[in-house]
């Protein structure tokens, strides 16, 4: 047994100093050095650095605690700015919709006086001298017929006295109708106009007349309504007017609104 310690004992030895032997060659060569220089330049793993003091312990930040009343609060505010954005924007829609209603009937009486759209008569007044004015004696005779009639709503019987008036372009002519109140109360109607065919009317120029004016009628009475007009010289030079020799000026009556 001390013959194996003894062996082992020399192979331990002779280890250590083939090591040692080994690691002096090295450090006389300068590899060792050069290999430690080169890992000092490798860079190493990246580090965070935390600047910011750490909390002490049993501190802690403060926290906003959430109150649900103050949330419901909020959401009623924006539900009433909502709500009265809403209630501005349909007031304004209804407002100017009123608007347009009411100034649309002047607006239409208006543009049909002054241009004769849709058949309306030009009633507007123009400024002429008497030369314009002169009947076109050479023109061929155009007939002017009458024609009246009420709504079913309106109590009233309404006629032209005659059916028709023969006149030149440049001639003035007066014409009649009878209005009649059948009914045993006042009733207060209005009446509108037009003339057939369509391209005629803006030749045709009416000096006076009723229409769109209210007229009352007391119980059973009657009364004559008469009409001055003309057709203007400038209906000769137009030739679309060549194969118009019948005009018709037609009324009717309404019973006025919010009268009863």
């Amino acid at each position: 047994m001390s013959v194996g310690i003894r062996y082992l004992g020399g192979l331990f030895s002779r280890s250590i100093s083939t090591r040692v032997s080994s690691i002096s060659g090295l450090l006389g060569s300068g590899r060792v050095g050069s290999r430690l220089a080169a890992g000092a330049r490798r860079p190493g793993p990246l580090r965070l650095i935390h600047t910011s003091s750490p909390v002490r312990q049993g501190h802690q930040m403060p926290r906003r605690q959430f109150d649900p009343r103050e949330g419901f609060r909020r959401h009623n505010e924006r539900a009433r700015q909502k709500n009265v954005t809403g209630i501005l924007y349909v007031s304004s829609f209804v407002i100017i919709f009123l608007g347009i209603s009411y100034a649309a009937v002047p607006l239409y009486r208006l543009l049909c006086k002054r241009t004769g759209f849709m058949g309306t008569p030009k009633t507007e007044p123009t400024i002429r001298d008497v030369e314009s004015l002169r009947p076109l004696e050479n023109h061929r005779k155009l007939r002017i017929t009458f024609s009246g009639q009420v709504s079913t709503v309106l109590n009233w019987s309404f006629k032209p006295e005659q059916r028709q008036v023969n006149v030149v372009p440049g001639e003035t002519a007066l014409a009649f109708f009878k209005a009649y109140n059948k009914s045993d109360k006042p009733i207060v109607g209005v009446a509108t106009y037009n003339v057939i065919p369509e391209q005629a009317a803006p030749y045709f120029n009416k000096i006076q007349c009723f229409c769109f004016d209210e007229q009352q009628l007391d119980p059973k009475e009657e009364i004559d309504m008469p009409v001055f007009f003309f057709i203007d010289p400038e209906f000769a030079d137009d030739p679309l007017m060549d194969d118009i020799d019948t005009i018709t000026l037609s009324y009717t009556f309404f019973k006025s609104a919010g009268r009863d």
